[in-house]
């Protein structure tokens, strides 16, 4: 087996696990309504569109800016 053949089966394997990730995503519980990090209500706008929302459109957004500079930058070590 030649590298490319084990690169397409990592990649088929990812592929699998994040395509069963969102699934459990989409069928899990409905989201409270209340923002797992600052604790405020989820506009209900967004449990609208998102039912499963878990966090309030502020803190979404802080936490997608966290986890596309991490990639950019890699992990912070302390």
């Amino acid at each position: 087996m030649d590298d490319i053949d084990c690169a397409a089966e990592r990649i088929e394997a990812f592929r699998d696990v994040a395509l069963k990730a969102v699934l459990n995503r989409m069928t899990g519980p409905r989201s409270s309504g209340i923002c797992k990090t600052c604790y405020d209500p989820i506009e209900p706008q967004r449990i609208a569109v998102n039912p499963h929302a878990r966090h309030c459109s502020f803190c979404a957004a802080e936490e997608e800016q966290a986890q596309r500079q991490a990639r950019l930058c890699g992990p912070r070590r302390g």
